[in-house]
């Protein structure tokens, strides 16, 4: 059953914004990855309330973060710039307004995306903060590709803490046909929505929601292609992953953004 098999990749806090109870919980993080440099990731935030980290995000402007639908809570600070988020960002930015997509369904975890507007501009004067390209609408990368992820989530499934320095791997594209075939129709189906990844002995896990999946397209350029989603209740990391597809809804993103 969905509800036994999957958890959600936020972390708790105070007032956990919790999709199903093991489907999209607060709290993923990369695991068998390694320890992000300062600077290596300059695009990736920390959604934090109270200090403590429950989600990941992506700048792609100075005034916009994108993350995932199931990360709305509140109040929360958006950490920025810097690859140890427990009071070591270079900014700390008040929340100002969260938009989720209105067809997000916390059921089947489709349409999880989100766009958070800042309470004031992030300052890019810093070589450890910048922003992200989203991908373009109907931009597809084939199965195999090699796309990196990043968050501070839990490092391993059956030990519930969050790391403390931004974690990351490279990690290959699953096509939806494969995913569902691993997954079967019974645990999930698999959207046009969804990008899978992984399945490969690497995994996102609970912490790392609303974090961002990568690639380098032909010009070398780093483009945001998904946002982490859901993954397998233990972060067990034979199983495909879920990120939300950016190039399906780019033109709603663009819609709220202008960007």
């Amino acid at each position: 059953m969905l509800f036994y098999l999957f958890a959600c990749l936020a972390l708790a806090s105070a007032n956990p914004v919790q999709h199903l109870r093991p489907s999209q919980n607060f709290q993923t993080r990369v695991v068998n990855g390694q320890a992000a440099t300062p600077g290596q990731f300059p695009w990736q935030v920390s959604l934090q309330r109270f200090g403590r980290h429950f989600c990941g995000g992506s700048l792609i402007s100075t005034k916009y973060v994108v993350s995932a639908a199931h990360c709305q809570s509140s109040p929360v600070k958006v950490g920025i710039g810097g690859n140890v988020y427990s009071g070591a960002m270079e900014q700390y930015i008040s929340q100002g307004t969260f938009t989720p997509h209105p067809q997000y369904d916390d059921l089947p975890f489709d349409y999880d995306y989100a766009v958070i507007e800042l309470a004031q501009n992030a300052d890019l004067a810093s070589n450890n903060v910048d922003t992200i390209t989203m991908a373009a609408q109907g931009e597809e990368y084939p199965e195999g590709t090699i796309g990196t992820i990043s968050g501070w989530g839990y490092t391993d499934g059956s030990v519930q803490v969050v790391s403390d320095t931004l974690q990351w791997t490279n990690i290959p594209l699953v096509s939806q046909q494969s995913c569902q075939s691993t997954w079967g129709l019974a645990a999930i189906r698999i959207t046009d929505r969804m990008q899978c990844v992984g399945g490969n002995g690497v995994s996102s896990c609970m912490g790392d929601s609303g974090g961002p999946l990568t690639v380098e397209n032909a010009a070398g350029e780093t483009i945001l292609i998904g946002i982490a989603s859901w993954a397998e209740s233990t972060c067990n990391v034979n199983y495909p992953v879920g990120y939300a597809k950016i190039s399906a809804v780019r033109d709603w993103f663009k819609d709220q953004t202008g960007i």
